[in-house]
């Protein structure tokens, strides 16, 4: 009886201390539902991540070179598809009763831009990147890119940004199972097998749209639409250069071995940093547009900076020392080089979520303007300098690429106290 009793007392005693744990395990919950979308945008970046190293691992060099092309034409999709035009939404759209409230001229860009974009991309595609895919594929990823993107903003504007993340990276899973399927050899066509995951991920967008369509209501116009819509897509186009361009030099300059192997380096070493930038623009956007000061832009880009540091230091490390297991080719000047750029982008960002939240037209095209010059002048030097395209080379190009256009964008947000 003793021991049943000593039993009893312990198991009580251990369910009383438990509840000191209780609201620890609550704030847990908490934070992570409240960063939600965050960890759904983690998920989708690191269902990309493992494509890659599974493709490089597991199957052949003509399927990784495959991949690359194909994460190469998605990257320019997901943020040109509708170039730039979709920034419209963020801009002038307004969230009332379950109602998003879109002017007349805003909805007519962006449905012009979209009529535009499935003519052009195959085109354009096709002879920059001969190799790649077929015109119809790139057709279908550009309708499915475009749906994906409105539906991204708009639920932004609804501050829903769970369902902005299902939206966005929606296709990064696909891709994952796709790869998955072919290395446990439930299909031996790579190609085949990530174009029908395409096909699935844009019948969800279709979803989609047509529920976001349902809660549109249009409104008069607005005179400085177009004007502000011009220089978001001037200033998309930019950045998508500048988050594509080095890939498409190393396939034009240096040939398919350098673009399968530059592709693989910044998909494992830079694009998880990319991911965090991409989320730093996507909640400061929302956050700059009602709030502003010069010091605290400055506080943030300080905090990011130090946060940036220690995780590239954490995770660098271990992709250095795992490089060997994932087949990949790695120097510490590689790395240095590394940590530089995802920096400078990851401080753009704030920046760039500034400009795109407040700045005039006028400040948009301008800022873009210098920036557009710089490019094309560090670009030509570099080419006419350099006969001998390099992993190194590139990443230091594309450091000097961002940190003009970072420091341009600096300027003219501090240089001023925008309303």
């Amino acid at each position: 009886m003793g021991g049943s009793n000593f039993g009893y007392g312990k198991v009580k005693s251990l369910y009383k201390h438990s509840g000191r744990y209780r609201p620890t395990l609550k704030k847990i919950v908490s934070k992570a539902l409240g960063h939600s979308s965050f960890l759904l945008m983690c998920a989708g970046s690191g269902a990309l991540f493992l494509s890659n190293i599974l493709t490089k691992r597991y199957l052949s060099p003509q399927d990784y070179l495959f991949l690359s092309y194909f994460i190469t034409i998605t990257t320019i999709l997901s943020s040109f598809a509708l170039g730039g035009m979709e920034q419209l939404i963020i801009r002038y759209c307004k969230h009332t009763n379950n109602t998003i409230e879109i002017d007349k001229t805003s909805l007519i860009s962006i449905i012009a831009a979209m009529t535009i974009s499935l003519i052009a991309s195959p085109l354009i595609t096709t002879t920059l990147l001969p190799s790649s895919l077929a015109a119809p594929w790139i057709l279908l990823l550009t309708l499915s890119f475009s749906l994906s993107l409105i539906n991204y903003n708009v639920a932004r504007v609804r501050s829903g940004f769970v369902e902005a993340q299902i939206s966005s990276g929606t296709w990064k899973f696909a891709a994952f199972f796709g790869v998955l399927v072919c290395c446990v050899k439930l299909s031996d066509n790579l190609q085949t097998t990530l174009l029908v995951g395409m096909v699935l991920a844009g019948a969800l967008n279709i979803y989609l749209i047509k529920k976001n369509i349902s809660s549109l209501v249009v409104v008069k116009a607005r005179s400085s639409t177009i004007s502000t819509g011009l220089a978001f897509s001037f200033s998309l186009a930019i950045m998508t250069i500048l988050g594509t361009f080095d890939r498409v030099l190393a396939e034009k300059l240096s040939g398919q071995a350098l673009f399968a192997e530059y592709v693989y380096f910044s998909m494992i070493l830079i694009f998880p940093f990319n991911m965090i930038a991409s989320y730093v623009g996507f909640r400061e956007a929302i956050f700059f547009k009602n709030n502003f000061s010069a010091n605290l832009i400055k506080r943030k880009a300080w905090n990011l900076f130090l946060k940036i540091t220690i995780i590239f230091i954490i995770f660098g490390g271990a992709v250095y020392s795992l490089s060997p297991l994932i087949n990949l080719k790695v120097t510490w000047i590689n790395m240095i080089l590394s940590y530089v750029l995802v920096c400078t982008k990851c401080i753009y960002s704030i920046f760039s979520s500034v400009m795109g939240s407040r700045a005039s037209a006028k400040e948009i095209w301008t800022s873009n303007l210098y920036s557009a010059a710089a490019i094309i002048a560090i670009t030509a030097t570099f080419i006419a300098l350099d006969n001998n395209i390099t992993i190194n080379s590139l990443l230091a190009l594309f450091i000097i690429l961002w940190s003009s256009r970072t420091i341009i964008f600096t300027n003219t947000v501090l240089s001023k106290q925008h309303a």
